[in-house]
C-alpha cells in the first residue's frame, strides 16, 4: 500500500515533513520510496513478513509516534445501533476461522462515493467501485483489516464458514469461474459459497446499485488456511497478503464499527447489534528485560524514561522494576517475541549512529576444522591449481534429468516443485546445466569441478557417497583430460587403476577400476544430452570421482628417492600382445620384471600383415 503524507498528517493533527519520515522510517530499516503526483507526496515502505501491522495507516503511526510528541487521532467509530435484524453465523472449524463478526445495515443507497472519498481512495491506491466498497477499503487502509460486504438479500438463511466441497465452483468477483477443493476456506449461505474466506468475494453476493441491505464481515481467520486457498487458486489479492501475516485481533470489531460508521454517514441505514461467532486467542503476551541486558547488548546505558516512552508509545504496557522491565506486548505486535526483540525496538529509536562503536571483550574459541574437510580442502586446491573453477549446485534435480540419466534415485515427498523433485544421484547434471548456463552468457571456454555428496537408495531409505565431478567446455581435447584425471588419481592414492571402455545410450565411459570395483569415470556424453543441453556442437568431457577410499586413507605419502648417479638408458621394444590383455597388465608385468625400469611410453601400434589374427602390435619406449 502507498500512504499520502498528507493523509497521515490528518491523523496527527499536523504535517510531517518528508525530510522527517524519510529519515524517521531509515532509522527503522524500512527503506521508504518517495513519489509525487499532482503535488502531493506518497510513500511506500518495505514491509517485512513478519510486520503485518505495517500494512495501515495506525500501524504506520504508531511506529513513528515514538519520534514524536504528536498523539494519533483515532477514527471515529461510534455507532447507535436501531435494527433488530439477525443472521445467524456458523464455524464448523475452529482452527480455520478464530473468530468471526459482523453488522447488518438496512435500508442504504449504494451509489458513488463523494468526492473526497475518492480523492483518499485514489491515494492510497484503490479504484473507486461504488460508496460502500470504497468504504470497506478506506477502512481497510486506516485499520489493516480486510472487511467485506455481503448484499444480504442475496444470503440464504445463514453464514457459514467451512471447507469447499470437492466439485464446488464459485464465480469470484473478477468474474473467473473457479473450481474449488477442500483445501479451499468459504464464506457460504445454506445453498452456496458466496466468498473465498479471506481472499475475494463472489459475484452472487456483490453490492451493487440494486443493494438495499448489507452485511458486513470482518473475521479473522488461520493465516495458514488463507494462503493455502491463495495459493490453490492461484489468487492473490491485498487481503489475502494481509491475512497471511495475521491480523490484529484488537482490530477485528473497532474496524467493523468504524466501516458501519461511514456507511450510516454516507449511505443511510440502520445499523443492527454486532453478531459474533468464534473467540479471539488468549493474548497475555509479556516480557521481562533485564536492564544490564540492555547495556550488554548495547554498549552503552539508555535513560530509563527513553525506554518507557518508547514502549509505550509502540502501544506496550511497561512495568519498571528495580532490576528489570515488564513489558506487555500488544496484539498487533507478533514479532515482539523475545527480550532481545523488544532491545532492537529500543536500539531502533535511540538511533544505531549513538551506539558507541566497540569491540565485545569476549574469548573466541576456534572450531578446529575436520580432517575430512581439510583433505576435501586440499582437492579443491589441487583443481584450482589445475586451472579449474569450482561450482556449488543444489542436491537436487528434477523429471527432465531423472528422464535423462535414469539410474535408482531417491524421491521427495514434499519437494518445493517438480524441479526438486529428486536428490541427485550424480554431479554430472548439475556441471552440464553449468555449462549451458554459461555457453548462454557467450562463455564457450571453461573448465569447472564440484566437491559434494550423491545420493543412493538402499533398502531402507538412503545412504550419502562422496564425490567429485570435473568437467571442460571447449578446452581441451580428449586425450589431455584424460592424461589429467589420470594423473589426479594418482595424487589421490588410486595407483594402478585398470581402465574399461563401455557405451551406453547416454554417451561413452572410461572407467577407472580397482580390485575390480570403479573409482572414478570419464563420460563422454552422447549426441542426445549433448541436444538436451543445448551443446551439441560442443567438445564436452566429464569425470567423476568417487571419493570414499580416499577420505578413509587420505593423502598417499610422498617418499624421498635419490637421484640416479647414472645417465638414463632408453631403449625401444616391439611387443605381440593377445587382444584378450588389458594393458595395465602387460605394464604391471615390465616394471616387475625389469630392474630399474622408470617409465613406459607407447609411440606406436600396428594391426595387420605380419601380426597374428586376435593380437595387437605395440611398440614402447622404456626408459
Amino acid at each position: 500500500m502507498r500512504y499520502s503524507i498528507k493523509i497521515l498528517g490528518e491523523y496527527v493533527g499536523g504535517n510531517w515533513t518528508e525530510q522527517d519520515l524519510k529519515r524517521w522510517l531509515g532509522m527503522l530499516g524500512l527503506n521508504p520510496v518517495f513519489t509525487r503526483e499532482n503535488e502531493e507526496t506518497f510513500i511506500e515502505i518495505e514491509t517485512p513478513a513478519n510486520r503485518g501491522d505495517l500494512f495501515s495507516a495506525i500501524g504506520i503511526l504508531r511506529t513513528l509516534a515514538p519520534f514524536s510528541d504528536i498523539e494519533i487521532k483515532y477514527p471515529e467509530k461510534d455507532i447507535i445501533e436501531t435494527s433488530d435484524r439477525f443472521l445467524p453465523v456458523e464455524i464448523e472449524c475452529f482452527d480455520d476461522c478464530f473468530f468471526y463478526a459482523g453488522r447488518i445495515i438496512e435500508s442504504v443507497k449504494v451509489e458513488d462515493s463523494p468526492s473526497w472519498l475518492k480523492e483518499k481512495l485514489i491515494s492510497a491506491g484503490f479504484r473507486s467501485v461504488n460508496n460502500v466498497v470504497d468504504i470497506t477499503n478506506i477502512v481497510f487502509w486506516e485499520f489493516g483489516q480486510p472487511l467485506h460486504a455481503f448484499d444480504l438479500d442475496l444470503l440464504k438463511e445463514k453464514i457459514i464458514v467451512r471447507r469447499a466441497l470437492d466439485g464446488e465452483f464459485i464465480v469470484t468477483l473478477d468474474g473467473v469461474k473457479r473450481e474449488l477443493s477442500p483445501q479451499v476456506l468459504v464464506i457460504s449461505d445454506s445453498e452456496k459459497p458466496v466468498a473465498v474466506a479471506g481472499v475475494m468475494g463472489g459475484l452472487n453476493s456483490e453490492v451493487t446499485e440494486k443493494t438495499t441491505n448489507l452485511f458486513i464481515e470482518s473475521a479473522f481467520f488461520n493465516p495458514v488456511r488463507v494462503r493455502r486457498s491463495s495459493k490453490f487458486l492461484g489468487l492473490v489479492t491485498d487481503a489475502s497478503a494481509r491475512f497471511e501475516k495475521r491480523v490484529d485481533p484488537s482490530l477485528i470489531i473497532p474496524a467493523l464499527d468504524r466501516c458501519c460508521r461511514l456507511i450510516n454517514e454516507i449511505c443511510g441505514g440502520k445499523i443492527s447489534k454486532i453478531i459474533t461467532c468464534g473467540k479471539n486467542p488468549d493474548w497475555n503476551k509479556s516480557i521481562d528485560i533485564e536492564k544490564k541486558k540492555i547495556v550488554q547488548y548495547l554498549g552503552c546505558e539508555i535513560p530509563d524514561d527513553f525506554i518507557i516512552k518508547v514502549l509505550t508509545k509502540l502501544g506496550c504496557r511497561v512495568e519498571q522494576m528495580s532490576e528489570y522491565y515488564r513489558v506487555i506486548v500488544p496484539e498487533g505486535r507478533s514479532d515482539l517475541e523475545r527480550d532481545v526483540d523488544i532491545i532492537e525496538e529500543i536500539a531502533k529509536y535511540w538511533g544505531y549512529d549513538r551506539i558507541p562503536e566497540q569491540m565485545p571483550l569476549a574469548t573466541i574459541a576456534f572450531t578446529p576444522s575436520s580432517q575430512e574437510y581439510l583433505m576435501l580442502d586440499k582437492l579443491r586446491d589441487i583443481f584450482v591449481k589445475l586451472g579449474f573453477t569450482e561450482a556449488v549446485n543444489l542436491g537436487f534435480y528434477g523429471e527432465i534429468e531423472r528422464n535423462l540419466f535414469g539410474g535408482q534415485v531417491v524421491e521427495i515427498i514434499n519437494p518445493l516443485s517438480r524441479n526438486y523433485a529428486y536428490l541427485r544421484n550424480s554431479l554430472i547434471p548439475g556441471l552440464l546445466q553449468n555449462f549451458r548456463d554459461n555457453f548462454n552468457r557467450k562463455i564457450d571456454c571453461l573448465s569447472l569441478f564440484e566437491v559434494g555428496n550423491i545420493y543412493c537408495q538402499k533398502d531402507h531409505g538412503f545412504f550419502e557417497k562422496p564425490v567429485a565431478c570435473a568437467g571442460v567446455l571447449n578446452k581441451w581435447d580428449f586425450y589431455s583430460f584424460k592424461g589429467m584425471i589420470e594423473s589426479l588419481l594418482v595424487k589421490i592414492g588410486y595407483h594402478n587403476s585398470v581402465q574399461k571402455v563401455s557405451r551406453s545410450d547416454t554417451g561413452d565411459f572410461v572407467e577407472f577400476l580397482q580390485e575390480g570395483k570403479p573409482v572414478a569415470k570419464i563420460y563422454l556424453p552422447g549426441i542426445r544430452i549433448l541436444k538436451a543441453y543445448d551443446l551439441e556442437q560442443q567438445n564436452v568431457f566429464l569425470s567423476e570421482i568417487n571419493l570414499e577410499k580416499f577420505l578413509m586413507n587420505g593423502f598417499p605419502l610422498t617418499v624421498y628417492k635419490p637421484v640416479s648417479k647414472y645417465l638414463p638408458v632408453k631403449r625401444d621394444l616391439a611387443l605381440i600382445v593377445p587382444d584378450s590383455i588389458n594393458w595395465k597388465d602387460v605394464e604391471r608385468t615390465l616394471f616387475e620384471n625389469i630392474q630399474g625400469l622408470e617409465n613406459i611410453e607407447i609411440f606406436d601400434i600396428y594391426r595387420g600383415k605380419g601380426i597374428p589374427e586376435g593380437c595387437t602390435g605395440i611398440a614402447i619406449s622404456v626408459v
